[in-house]
């Protein structure tokens, strides 16, 4: 098994087929270099296992396809976005027609079949080698890990420790579900873990823990701002944004940020600590009574 290390990782799994790549990078450069290192390694692409649908990790599946016609793998529910990369902006404009800087190789990668769907906790063999997808939520709404051997190819489970000091809160949909999945990779014991982004870690335990304690901190400031009184979305947003040291120079960034903070709103709300109010044509959240 082979890691390259980039901003965003890749894995190249060798089979008796050929290499499995998990995961392609951001556009068609990132997939112009899995086939470099595969030819380095005198193996050819066999086939693409992504993660989750965000452009940064199937955004070199097109050009893969085109070049080799290998068969592209991803879990339901992300297939539909890697086939249709609009649905990403839309959805990060709250379902409608996304503004312009929202149309950007960074949110919409270029369209990619998807030849094999698969499920949390189903089993993949191709050329001989065993993967299991691993429930690992949170980050997006079915993003899986893959496990092959000892070595679980976390995806954005969790972050670097790097990455994770830059965002200051990593992106997620649901903040409960990517606690459950930290948790859950805390007692795997794969004897590696590969990362989204970052080194990938043989003692991945304090790195673990660091992701944890940034969901940890944001939810309790959330609940302690709303006992001082109801919040809109976005203020909620520009209040948050110096105590966590986030980046929205954009509007790529506003949304994704957005997203996050809603990730957590929801959270709370399913778990009864905080409620909806709507008052003079405004979305408040306040306290749960």
């Amino acid at each position: 098994m082979h890691v390259l290390r980039a901003a965003v990782n890749c894995g190249l799994v060798e089979t008796d087929a050929g290499l499995v790549a998990i995961d392609t990078g951001l556009d068609r450069g990132a997939g112009n270099k899995i086939l470099r290192h595969a030819q380095e390694l005198g193996l050819p692409l066999a086939a693409i296992v992504n993660t989750h649908a965000h452009a940064d990790h199937h955004g070199g599946n097109a050009q893969l396809v085109r070049r080799t016609g290998v068969p592209v793998h991803a879990p339901a529910v992300e297939a539909a976005v890697i086939r249709e990369p609009g649905f990403e902006p839309v959805y990060l404009f709250c379902g409608a027609e996304p503004v312009a800087a929202l149309r950007n190789r960074f949110l919409q990668a270029e369209p990619s079949p998807v030849d094999h769907v698969f499920r949390a906790g189903e089993r993949i063999t191709i050329g001989g080698r065993e993967m299991e997808a691993v429930d690992l939520g949170g980050h997006s709404l079915a993003q899986v890990g893959i496990r092959v051997g000892e070595v679980l190819f976390a995806a954005d489970a969790f972050f670097g420790q790097e990455p994770l000091a830059k965002h200051g809160i990593p992106f997620l949909v649901d903040a409960g579900r990517m606690r459950d999945s930290l948790l859950r990779l805390a007692s795997d014991g794969a004897e590696w873990m590969v990362p989204g982004h970052g080194d990938a870690l043989r003692e991945p335990e304090p790195t673990l823990r660091a992701n944890l304690a940034v969901l940890d901190r944001a939810t309790a400031w959330i609940g302690e701002r709303l006992r001082h009184g109801p919040a809109a979305t976005e203020d909620l947003l520009a209040e948050i944004t110096p105590v966590f040291g986030l980046r929205m120079t954009d509007p790529g960034s506003f949304v994704l940020n957005r997203t996050a903070l809603l990730g957590f709103l929801s959270t709370l709300e399913r778990e009864g600590a905080v409620a909806v109010a709507l008052e003079a044509g405004r979305w408040l959240w306040t306290e749960a009574a």
